[in-house]
């Protein structure tokens, strides 16, 4: 994972400026910020997160898309910065965003996604139902996976973005992001989210500043909740015992928004966290004070 290119509170070092990004995110770590919101930590890695520079702030925003997505950009003292989500299944090597200016005219940018290794993870289920569900299903699965993936792909603009998350539940992470699962010896797809092991009804917190999105209790996921904190970036909560706020309601940092459960496609009590961004799902620690994820 490398280090972050912009530099916010969480993980303020001063250090000489190499270059013109670099002496941006030195400027912002002495400003503490003012300047924007707080952004993730980077990794251009499959999974992880580009801030990348796409002009300087004396102009109006750029609008930046990745293929059909919108990428959130946000302005970092005198520089626009694009905030882009990097799919888990993308290839490494060269990768783009195109870059609107008010004026119309477009412009690639590119960038370079480095390989990652992710562990592969062996979960054993009591109910093989849920590693290959029943036939008489796959209506309802396919119903569920439309609904969910129009969800996340919802966009709304917002001046208050922040990505300075706190952990929605403390506990043993008894599941990382990304690593190839195994269910029940059947290989599936990567996690993408973080696990935390806590017991049902443990308090869920909200990692930051939102509107309730969506709730629904479904196959795979079971009781589900949904925030969206802006410009494409959310939050994701499953295995749910209950919720404890809804679909519309605009919630804040550190407020208990649902309690932990078992249910859908799970081992046993836990809260699995994912983070959306740009549509695709990036590592949740990415968003949490290098020291605080445990």
């Amino acid at each position: 994972m490398t280090r972050p290119t912009l530099t916010t509170k969480r993980n303020m070092k001063q250090r000489t400026p190499r270059n013109a990004l670099a002496a941006l995110a030195w400027l912002s770590t002495l400003l503490g910020s003012v300047a924007g919101a707080a952004l993730p930590h980077e990794a251009r890695v499959p999974g992880g997160v580009a801030l990348i520079d796409v002009g300087p702030a004396s102009g109006a925003k750029p609008s930046v898309m990745r293929g059909a997505s919108a990428v959130w950009v946000t302005r970092q003292s005198e520089r626009w910065v694009a905030v882009v989500g990097i799919a888990l299944g993308t290839t490494p090597g060269a990768q783009q965003i195109d870059v609107r200016q008010a004026d119309g005219s477009v412009r690639t940018v590119s960038f370079t996604v480095k390989p990652k290794r992710y562990p592969v993870q062996h979960v054993t289920l009591p109910n093989q139902a849920m590693v290959e569900p029943p036939p008489e299903l796959s209506e309802r699965l396919a119903r569920e996976s439309a609904h969910l993936k129009s969800v996340r792909a919802q966009w709304h603009e917002s001046d208050n973005t922040n990505a300075a998350f706190v952990q929605p539940a403390h506990g043993r992470l008894s599941g990382r992001f990304g690593g190839s699962r195994v269910l029940n010896g059947k290989p599936r797809a990567p996690h993408a989210g973080l696990d935390v092991a806590v017991p049902t009804g443990t308090a869920v917190l909200a990692p930051g500043d939102g509107v309730v999105l969506d709730t629904g209790d479904y196959y795979f996921c079971g009781k589900t909740m949904f925030i969206d904190h802006g410009n494409g970036l959310m939050s994701l909560f499953c295995h749910l015992n209950d919720w404890e706020a809804q679909p519309g309601e605009r919630v804040r940092q550190g407020q208990t928004v649902a309690r932990s459960g078992g249910t859908g496609r799970a081992s046993g009590p836990h809260l699995h966290w994912a983070v959306y961004l740009n549509g695709v799902n990036v590592e949740p620690e990415l968003f949490l004070p290098r020291d605080k994820a445990r």
